[in-house]
């Protein structure tokens, strides 16, 4: 069980727990933190991706906004938000995601991961040549990750451009 220093040392994008209890746990203890002070970027921020894992969106949401408020230069809450638009159901709310990735590589932009799930959104909504442009940003950062080549190669099939696609494809393996 994560103590109250642990949740509020970092920012966090993922929660590692096993049950609801545990982001229940740290719900309450981040709500009774907040309490205390109510202007603390990265308590909202970790209690929104709490919330956001436990399936209460509108709650997450709000915390992101109130994390990005308060904690303008963190790209932990737009990642976060993005990925929770991404999941939006019935069908996911790309642009959005897009837009959070972009401030997010605008306030940090060394993070392959935030490339590569810009890229996956701009695909999704058929925005291939920034896909393109996230993928090779992102295995620019990060040359090793063979999935970003493969993601990169099926841009490129759906652009018609065989040759660079089978390249990436030689790549991955």
């Amino acid at each position: 069980m994560p103590e109250l220093e642990d949740l509020l040392s970092k920012s966090y994008r993922i929660f590692l727990f096993d049950t609801l209890e545990h982001y229940e746990h740290v719900i309450e203890k981040l709500t009774d933190y907040l309490k205390i002070d109510p202007h603390n970027g990265t308590a909202y921020n970790n209690r929104g991706l709490a919330f956001s894992e436990i399936g209460k969106g509108k709650e997450a949401l709000l915390d992101f906004a109130k994390a990005m408020e308060f904690s303008p230069n963190d790209p932990m809450p737009y990642i976060n938000r993005g990925d929770l638009y991404e999941r939006a159901k019935p069908t996911g709310r790309f642009l959005e995601a897009i837009e959070d990735y972009s401030r997010a590589i605008a306030i940090d932009g060394k993070d392959a991961t935030i490339h590569r799930c810009r890229a996956y959104a701009c695909l999704e909504v058929n925005r291939l040549h920034d896909a393109i442009d996230s993928s090779s940003e992102a295995i620019r950062l990060d040359p090793d990750f063979a999935q970003t080549y493969i993601d990169r190669s099926e841009v490129y099939r759906r652009l018609g451009d065989d040759k660079r696609a089978e390249q990436d494809s030689d790549i991955a393996r």
